[in-house]
C-alpha cells in the first residue's frame, strides 16, 4: 500500500513539474510569435483609421474641386452627379413595381398584372425625364465662363490643409507604432530569462526521471513500442506487439479488418490503457517519456496529434474555429479570461488565427474559412481534419484510415499533402491505411499485424513480396 502511495505521489509530482515545462514552454513560444501579429493588428488599425480621414477629407474638398472647375466642366460634373442621384433615388420604387407586379400575378392574374407595371414604369420614366431635363438646363455644358480664382484658392488652401493633417495623421500613428512595438519588445525580453530559467530547470528534473536513456530507445527513432499488450475479456486484440518507428519517416499500420490497428492508436493516445507493455516517445523537448504515464487530454502536450476514422469536426462552427478547437490545449489563458473576454485571451487568439490561416492557406482551403463544415465536400473536410492537427505544432500525427471515402484524384492529392506534411513541417506520420496503393505510394516503412500480432515489418516492396503478408490477406491455397 505505501509502495503504491508512493508511485501516486512520485507522478502527481511529475504532473506537476511537467505543467510548469509546458507553461514556461507556451510562453516562450507565444512570445516569439507575438511581436509580428501585434504589429500587423497595429498596421491594421491605423490603415482603417487613416483610410476613414482620408475619405473624410476627400469628401470635404470635393465641393470647394467643383466649384474650382472652368464653367463647362463643373456644369458637366455636377449634371452627371444628379443623374447619378436621379438613378439611385428611382432604384426602390422600380423594385417596389416589381415586387407588387409579382404579387397581382398570383391574385389579379397576367393582364392586370401587365397593367399595372406599364402604368407605374411609365409614371417613374417621365419623372426621370423631367428631372434629366431640368438639370440639362440647369447645367448647361456649352456655357462658358473660366475658373473663379477666389474659389481656385480656397481649393488649393485647403488641399494643403488636409494634406499636412494626414501627413500629421501618419507620423502620429508611426511614434505610436514605435512606441507600442517597443514596449511589447521590452516585456518580452524581461520574461525570457525568468522562462527560460524554468523550463530548463523542470526539464532538466523530468529528463533525469526518465525511465529510458538516448542509447536504450535508439538515436534516430521517435517512438518505440514494446511489447504491447491489449486484452479484453480474454479477447487479444493486441498481442505482444513490438515496433520501431524513426524520425520524419511515413510509417504504415497494415492488416486485415479486426487486426487490432486502430486499437494500437487508442493505446498510443490512451484512449485505452494497456493491459502490458510499454510505449516511450521522444516529446518536442528531446525528452524520452513513457505515454502510459500521460492521461488522453495529456497526449497533445507531448506532441502528438492524431484524426479518426470517422470526421470528427464541430459542425455549428466555422471552419477557422474548427482549427482553433485544435489549439485549445495550448492556451494559456484561464477560465476568468474566458469568461471576462480579456485582452490577455485576444492576444492568445490572434497568434493562433495567423496559425489557423497560414495552415488554411497552406492546403489550398483558405476560402472556406468562414463557412460551416456543413455541405462542403469530403475531400475538404479531410484537409480541414488535417489542418487541425497542425495546429497543436505535433512532432509526430497519427492518420486513422485518412483516404477513406475519398476518389482516386483525392488520394492522389491527399499523399501529396501528407508528404508535404512530413518535409515542411517536420512530422512523422503514422498511419493506419486499407488503400495499399496510398500505403505503398508513401510510406517508408509498413508493419503487417494480424489478429494483435506482427506479421512483417519492412519496406513497402518486401511487405508487396512477403509470403505471410499474401496469406494474411488473401488466405492459403
Amino acid at each position: 500500500m505505501a509502495q503504491k502511495t508512493e508511485t501516486l505521489m512520485s507522478k502527481a509530482a511529475m504532473r506537476r513539474i511537467v505543467k510548469k515545462r509546458d507553461k514556461a514552454y507556451d510562453s516562450l513560444v507565444f512570445n516569439e510569435k507575438y511581436p509580428g501579429v501585434a504589429e500587423a493588428l497595429i498596421d491594421q488599425k491605423q490603415g482603417k483609421l487613416y483610410q476613414q480621414r482620408e475619405l473624410k477629407a476627400r469628401k470635404k474638398l470635393l465641393p470647394l474641386e467643383i466649384a474650382a472647375l472652368p464653367v463647362p466642366e463643373r456644369h458637366q460634373v455636377l449634371s452627371e452627379r444628379g443623374l447619378a442621384d436621379l438613378r439611385k433615388s428611382q432604384e426602390l420604387p422600380r423594385r417596389a413595381v416589381e415586387q407588387t407586379y409579382q404579387r397581382k400575378l398570383v391574385k389579379s392574374g397576367p393582364a392586370e398584372a401587365d397593367r399595372y407595371r406599364g402604368g407605374a414604369l411609365k409614371r417613374l420614366d417621365a419623372q426621370a425625364e423631367a428631372k434629366a431635363a431640368e438639370l440639362a438646363a440647369k447645367y448647361s455644358i456649352d456655357a462658358a465662363g473660366a475658373a473663379d480664382s477666389g474659389a481656385v484658392e480656397r481649393f488649393s488652401q485647403a488641399e494643403k490643409s488636409e494634406l499636412a493633417a494626414l501627413a500629421a495623421l501618419r507620423d502620429a500613428q508611426q511614434a505610436e507604432k514605435t512606441r507600442r512595438m517597443d514596449a511589447i519588445r521590452a516585456r518580452i525580453a524581461a520574461q525570457k530569462p525568468k522562462l527560460e530559467a524554468a523550463f530548463n530547470e523542470a526539464n532538466i528534473k523530468l529528463q533525469a526521471a526518465a525511465k529510458l536513456d538516448d542509447a536504450a530507445f535508439g538515436k534516430d527513432n521517435i517512438f518505440s513500442l514494446r511489447n504491447l499488450k491489449m486484452y479484453f475479456s480474454g479477447i487479444k486484440a493486441v498481442d505482444d506487439l513490438s515496433f520501431d518507428i524513426k524520425q520524419g519517416e511515413i510509417f504504415g499500420l497494415i492488416g486485415p479488418n479486426g487486426a487490432g490497428k486502430t486499437t494500437v492508436f487508442n493505446c498510443v493516445t490512451q484512449f485505452y490503457k494497456p493491459t502490458a507493455g510499454e510505449i516511450f516517445y521522444r516529446d518536442r523537448y528531446g525528452g524520452i517519456v513513457s505515454l502510459t504515464d500521460y492521461k488522453t487530454p495529456e497526449i497533445v502536450k507531448v506532441g502528438i496529434s492524431r484524426t479518426f476514422q470517422n470526421l470528427e469536426l464541430v459542425y455549428w462552427l466555422s471552419i477557422l474555429d474548427n482549427l482553433l478547437v485544435g489549439a485549445h490545449g495550448f492556451y494559456r489563458a484561464n477560465l476568468a479570461d474566458q469568461f471576462l473576454h480579456t485582452g490577455r485571451l485576444k492576444r492568445e487568439e490572434e497568434v493562433f488565427k495567423e496559425r489557423a490561416i497560414g495552415l488554411l492557406d497552406r492546403l489550398g482551403i483558405l476560402q472556406y474559412k468562414d463557412m460551416p463544415p456543413f455541405g462542403l465536400p469530403y475531400g475538404v473536410l479531410k484537409k480541414v481534419e488535417l489542418a487541425r492537427t497542425l495546429m497543436s505544432a505535433p512532432r509526430m500525427i497519427i492518420l486513422d484510415e485518412p483516404a477513406a471515402g475519398l476518389n482516386d484524384a483525392e488520394t492522389e492529392d491527399l499523399a501529396a499533402i501528407i508528404r508535404s506534411i512530413r518535409d515542411d513541417y517536420q512530422c512523422t506520420i503514422f498511419l493506419v491505411e486499407h488503400d495499399m496503393n496510398l500505403v505503398m505510394g508513401v510510406c517508408d516503412t509498413v508493419c503487417t499485424i494480424s489478429f494483435g500480432k506482427m506479421l512483417a515489418i519492412g519496406t513497402p516492396e518486401e511487405i508487396q513480396n512477403s509470403k505471410v503478408v499474401q496469406e494474411a490477406y488473401l488466405g492459403s491455397e
